[in-house]
């Protein structure tokens, strides 16, 4: 009993291997990610032709009559065909390779850390009447994906917008790299073994008027060697941190 109990384990194991092994490659790529496909053609190369076709689930792009191509695989799960037809245009004769493919359902998507509020930086200190001073405000993005789905990284675009006029960006930085600028931003490259991504967004204005900044991001793509996959459109974009005012207290007036 425990030997058929060991090989049960075993067994249950490597179909978990089996399954994480299978979402990692161009024969069972997520919706709309794009991979690239290659065969080694004839070693007599005079008077051959290529030509690459999909059945229904994917779009070539690019050229279709070389020994590589590039599929963008479309949004609809299901199991479809990739076609490579070589021929001898000397003789009309032809050899053709088929791949089945399974596209499976996207489970990638960045969204943004719940929205929140915090006084101005300058809270508990000894100011003047009507002064001005930065926050630093740090929002999170979050990286959502099928635990066994390793990566080699994730992108994203980002932009800040500010609440009214009291108060302008002074900063931004992406975990703690070089100013970027007020922004917006585009392409911001995390390590895949990177669960999330801090935005610290830096603002200046009078400590006594509060404001609203919003982060919205778009354009997520998980990057795995040269193949791509789209942000599946899920979760929350954008994320509002409020600062709030400091009272606006007088000057200590004497009699």
């Amino acid at each position: 009993m425990k030997k058929r109990l060991t090989y049960l384990i075993v067994a249950i194991a490597f179909i978990a291997i089996s399954s994480v092994a299978k979402a990692q490659d161009g024969t069972s790529p997520y919706a709309g990610s794009t991979h690239s496909y290659s065969v080694t053609p004839d070693a007599n190369s005079a008077n051959k032709s290529y030509l690459w076709e999909v059945s229904g689930g994917g779009t070539i792009s690019g050229v279709d009559d070389e020994t590589s191509v590039l599929i963008d695989w479309g949004t609809t799960p299901g199991i479809y065909t990739i076609t490579f037809t070589e021929t001898d245009e000397s003789t009309s004769c032809a050899t053709v390779r088929e791949l089945q493919v399974e596209v499976i359902a996207n489970t990638f998507y960045v969204d943004m850390a719940a929205d929140a509020a915090e006084c101005h930086d300058s809270t508990g200190l000894v100011l003047a009447n009507g002064a001005s001073g930065p926050t630093t405000l740090y929002f999170t993005v979050n990286l959502n994906k099928d635990a066994g789905w390793n990566i080699d990284s994730w992108e994203y675009d980002f932009s800040v917008a500010v609440a009214g006029t009291d108060y302008s960006v002074s900063s931004v930085k992406v975990d703690g790299g070089s100013e970027l600028g007020v922004g917006p931003h585009a392409n911001i490259s995390v390590a895949g073994t990177q669960a999330s991504s801090e935005i610290a967004v830096v603002i200046t204005g009078p400590v006594s008027a509060g404001t609203d900044v919003t982060v919205t991001v778009s354009n997520g793509e998980a990057v795995d060697g040269t193949s791509t996959t789209p942000d599946n459109g899920s979760g929350n974009k954008d994320q509002i941190l409020t600062v709030n005012p400091l009272p606006n207290t007088s000057e200590i007036s004497a009699n």
